[in-house]
């Protein structure tokens, strides 16, 4: 019967959507290129291209094509207008499709598959009959229990026990982490990145307090309003130990919204009996809870912790400065990299300045729909103020504007920013037309869903979402509609219009075969996300062992990378640089045709590569290393190498490691006064560039060698170099000392 089938099948896509929302923010996965952001984008095309296959064969069992409306279906639809848009005319086509490599998110697939599952659920799971419980309050109870796996499991880590490294290691500490994690100093758990653990947190926080305050028609027991009360108290203790900034004024706002929009739903209820009433209890209490944590623990401020927490007062007490507890999150926060947790440095609200003038800079040179979707890697390169080269992080890659909001102004232009804007900007107005009408049954839940939505804004204002993120913001909006206003979902698209009356009918052997090749599409999907996911580990492999100098061994794997999905020209990036100096090391060993086999293949590669990626400058950087490689066994490669970093130079016209290598390689070549001048042109961009300096004394000191007329004017240069290092940058620069005392 087509009925049962029906059944089976929504059914199926229900228990795909809690897998969906339960596994996500648990999964990660060791030995793939990116450990956390990657294999959760995987995951989630992977429960999408299956939740097609179930909506495709429930379409042909009925015959029909079914989409549910909702509110938001215009601005939805030019969001996504706006997207495709700016992926067609992107300077990168390929990255604006599939998204930055490493984490994916924010690509247009990304994007499409994040509309298809708000469309998914709302078309097949959200029921009109009000008689039933909505689904919506079952899959927000997964997703605390989730929030609660990751919390546990993110906690001890805090205290040198991470259950990180007790399964990919074997070891219950922190040994399994580089120094780029620390998570002993801010916790990241099973999100991969403090910052990104702290907004998913601020999220389900208001989520929690409005489950311990919703009344079903049993009564609500003690014990169960108490279990809810500790879990805020979990998640908050949790968001503490992130230190993270954003996502803690992101909470304030969050429940800024939760508390002011419930006491003023409730107020007169709260003015005639405040002592006795229940919800003010409730309210104190979870304040109280939240007021004790921050005052233990501290919270991420700096500021507001010298008169409000315990260590501030005992500072106070002994009249010591309070230990400073100010921390920024390094590369894995928009940079090339994963995690790093950097201490010291220029701070990061200063940075944020810059790269934001960076990211408005963008916007003037492509204003209607940006340089492309997730390009911001290889845009801000063309636009980086001077001011940048003098911060800590002057030669990370930042590929991320660090806010949202000018993250897709700067890379989809005005039209994207003002449709994502405007999905926004419409859900907020039937959420307060909806508040201003009645409280529902489940109005403490859909005000919690508010309250959290609002907390990720905020928080992206200072940041950029990730795949968790993105599936909350998505779905957070279609829970609402489903929580508290379902009418306004009770219009169904149908083509053609049926009667249900032909599900009483038998499957057709043609549905049959329908429902067949639509399988083995879904089936050829899967296995190439699969093999993607497969050849991603190969090349970490390799990348590792390149880095490690293990060229030999990194061969292999880099090879098998590229036969496994040949459309990636970063495998290929990677692999030209692996065989140019695998080229040089069979030189070495007198097999000069292998070497040259060898060498004539890694530039084919980096070729290719470069020319279907003209404004990649990451792959440029790649060629002009390839070619000042090949140089040591054929000289005329050097002309190569220096013409790669003068392309590479017209993308990033105020990046001063360009100039500087260029100096290099003139002095590889025999130019010496071309490689002063660049090294010099080097300064110009970067005043306190150490290497630069160092270079230049070198390069003055090799020449005073020679005896000529200039000696002593060289010798007098090298010193002055040397002396500014000595006296500006570096006091304890050993070998600015040591070539000071042979001059």
């Amino acid at each position: 019967m087509k009925s049962d089938w029906i059944k089976r099948i929504n059914s199926a896509i229900k228990y795909s959507f809690y897998a969906l929302f339960f596994l996500v923010p648990l999964i990660m996965w060791p030995d793939t290129y990116e450990l956390f952001e990657f294999n959760k984008m995987w995951f989630v095309f992977v429960i999408s291209v299956f939740i097609a296959f179930l909506w495709g064969t429930k379409m042909v069992v009925q015959k029909r094509f079914e989409l549910r409306r909702t509110p938001l279906d215009i601005p939805i639809l030019l969001f996504l207008a706006s997207q495709i848009i700016s992926t067609i005319i992107s300077i990168d086509p390929h990255v604006s499709f599939w998204g930055y490599y490493s984490r994916f998110n924010g690509g247009l697939l990304s994007t499409i598959s994040y509309i298809f599952l708000y469309y998914a659920f709302a078309t097949n799971l959200i029921s009109t009959n009000s008689e039933r419980k909505p689904i919506s309050y079952s899959l927000l109870s997964i997703s605390l229990l989730s929030g609660l796996a990751v919390t546990l499991w993110g906690l001890p880590s805090h205290f040198g026990a991470d259950p990180t490294c007790l399964i990919f290691r074997g070891t219950l500490d922190v040994s399994c982490w580089t120094d780029q994690f620390q998570p002993t100093v801010r916790i990241f758990s099973t999100l991969g990145q403090p910052n990104w653990l702290g907004t998913y947190l601020a999220a389900l926080i208001p989520i929690a307090l409005g489950f311990g305050l919703y009344k079903p028609r049993e009564n609500k027991s003690k014990l169960l309003v108490t279990s809810y009360t500790l879990l805020v108290f979990l998640f908050f203790l949790g968001l503490l130990y992130t230190r993270s900034q954003s996502s803690f004024l992101g909470l304030i706002v969050g429940l800024l919204i939760f508390f002011a929009i419930l006491i003023f739903k409730n107020f007169k209820s709260l003015k005639e009996n405040f002592a006795k009433n229940n919800l003010s209890k409730y309210i104190v209490a979870s304040l109280v809870i939240l007021g004790l944590a921050s005052f233990i623990v501290g919270t991420p401020i700096e500021s507001l912790n010298k008169f409000t927490t315990l260590q501030g007062l005992k500072n106070l007490t002994n009249k010591l400065p309070a230990p400073s507890t100010s921390l920024r999150a390094g590369k894995s926060e928009g940079l090339e990299s994963s995690t790093t947790i950097q201490l010291g440095g220029t701070e990061s609200s200063k940075i944020r300045l810059i790269v934001w003038q960076g990211a408005i800079e963008i916007f003037k040179r492509h204003p209607l729909f940006g340089s492309g979707v997730e390009t911001y890697a290889y845009a801000y390169y063309n636009v980086k103020p001077l001011a940048h080269n003098l911060t800590s992080e002057w030669d990370y890659l930042y590929n991320k504007a660090h806010n949202e909001y000018l993250n897709y102004l700067a890379t989809t232009g005005a039209f994207g920013l003002l449709m994502y804007l405007s999905i926004i900007g419409v859900f907020f107005f039937y959420v307060f037309k909806q508040f201003s009408k009645h409280q529902s049954q489940y109005f403490p839940i859909s005000l919690g869903v508010v309250g959290g939505y609002g907390a990720i804004l905020v928080s992206n204002f200072f940041g950029f979402s990730v795949v968790v993120v993105n599936l909350f913001i998505f779905a957070f909006q279609i829970l609402f509609f489903d929580l508290e206003d379902n009418k306004t979902l009770k219009h169904v698209f149908t083509i053609p219009k049926t009667s249900e009356k032909n599900l009483t009918a038998k499957v057709i052997p043609s549905q049959t075969i329908i429902i067949v090749v639509i399988g083995l599409i879904a089936l050829y999907y899967e296995f190439f996300l699969f093999n993607f996911w497969n050849a991603d580990r190969k090349y970490a492999l390799g990348n590792s062992l390149d880095k490690a100098s293990e060229y030999v061994q990194a061969y292999t794997p880099l090879s098998d990378a590229v036969k496994m999905l040949p459309q990636e020209d970063l495998y290929k990036d990677e692999l030209s640089i692996n065989m140019a100096t695998l080229s040089l090391l069979l030189a070495e060993q007198k097999n000069a045709t292998q070497a040259a086999e060898f060498g004539q293949q890694a530039k084919a590669l980096s070729d290719a590569v470069t020319s279907a990626h003209p404004n990649n400058i990451v792959f440029l950087k790649t060629r002009a290393r390839v070619a000042f490689a090949l140089s040591e066994i054929d000289p005329a490669n050097m002309d190569l190498a220096i013409a790669t970093i003068e392309q590479a130079r017209k993308l990033a016209p105020t990046d001063a490691k360009l100039l500087y290598n260029e100096g290099l390689f003139y002095n590889q070549k025999g130019d010496s006064e071309k490689a002063i001048q660049y090294v010099n042109d080097a300064i110009k961009l970067k005043p306190n560039y150490i290497d630069a300096y160092y270079t230049l004394a070198l390069y003055y000191s090799q020449l005073a060698k020679k005896g000529d007329a200039k000696s002593f004017e060289y010798k007098q240069k090298s010193r002055e170099a040397l002396e500014y290092i000595l006296k500006n940058i570096d006091p304890n620069h050993k070998a600015a000392k040591e070539l000071l005392k042979s001059l």
